[in-house]
């Protein structure tokens, strides 16, 4: 298991890839990662407040 940060810098370039031409696929795809995050993140610790994934998830996939 690697201890780089979800997703890689390869993930990154297979996932650009992969949606090459559908950017908003894309957006659709990693938010619903997030979403699945942080429902796992809620369960896991109850009553903790969340970091704002947005970043990780989204952010870097953004158009800029």
């Amino acid at each position: 298991m690697s201890a780089s940060a979800w997703p890689c810098s390869t993930s990154k370039l297979r996932l650009l890839g992969q949606y090459r031409e559908d950017r908003p696929g894309l957006l659709n795809h990693l938010a619903k990662a997030q979403e699945t995050a942080e429902a796992d993140l809620a369960k896991l610790n109850p009553g903790v407040a969340l970091p704002d994934l947005t970043p990780r998830f989204v952010g870097w996939a953004e158009t800029r």
